[in-house]
């Protein structure tokens, strides 16, 4: 692999190797560079006190763009291992204990659950403001928290290199509730659609029915 070598694609940045262990994070022309700035400190936050994070090293900028440096990790997602073996809890058993390791970890001074939903909330269109207000008044009367949460925790955010796991993807990191991390992972593998679900679902009915009973199945487990 050569400097310069694209690995990846996302609907924000390309994925570079940079060499010397190390891959660039490039954002498109025009993405915010709050959100950037943003990005690189939760990482830099988080990479020091979760030892399964890749360390964040830098923002540099690269042909009028700008990008985050991170540590190279070479593995393959969970998602692809679940793909290949078919092995559902096994591999969802790993899924959860990585979780429950990353709650042990206590984090202040952060993004805090609670708001950042309740700025959600606020700002959907799906919801009448009476609902809007039913729902902040019962989210207020959940418990607090203080530890690490993802909320973007599942498969495809998962690498596996050299027998240990690496959690990517900290852009809706929080300090909150592990109960409500856990929720939020399991709505998204119930209900929510990857990259290669979205392929699987435009083949026909009976794809899409096997798509739901596979996804239910993988909640449940």
């Amino acid at each position: 692999m050569e400097k310069g070598d694209v690995i990846g694609c996302g609907r924000e940045a390309e994925v570079i190797y940079w060499g010397n262990d190390r891959v660039l994070k490039l954002f498109y022309k025009n993405f915010p560079s709050s959100i950037i700035d943003f990005r690189f400190k939760v990482d830099t936050l988080i990479g020091n006190i979760f030892p399964n994070c890749p360390k964040a090293f830098e923002k540099i900028e690269e042909n009028a763009r700008f990008g985050i440096l991170y540590e190279f990790i070479e593995g393959i997602t969970l998602n692809k291992t679940l793909a290949q073996n078919k092995k559902i809890s096994k591999s969802t058993k790993i899924l959860a204990e990585l979780h429950v390791k990353m709650h042990k970890y206590e984090i202040t001074a952060f993004n805090n659950q609670k708001n950042v939903l309740v700025k959600a909330i606020n700002e959907t269109n799906l919801l009448q403001n009476d609902q809007k207000k039913e729902i902040i008044n019962y989210l207020d009367t959940l418990p607090d928290g203080n530890k690490i949460c993802h909320m973007d925790f599942h498969f495809e955010n998962i690498i596996i290199s050299k027998n240990k796991l690496y959690v990517i993807d900290w852009a809706n990191a929080c300090s909150g509730n592990p109960n409500c991390d856990v929720a939020r992972t399991y709505y998204v593998l119930k209900y929510g659609l990857g990259s290669t679900d979205e392929q699987y679902i435009k083949k026909s009915f009976i794809h899409r029915s096997l798509l739901r009973v596979a996804k239910s199945l993988v909640a449940k487990s």
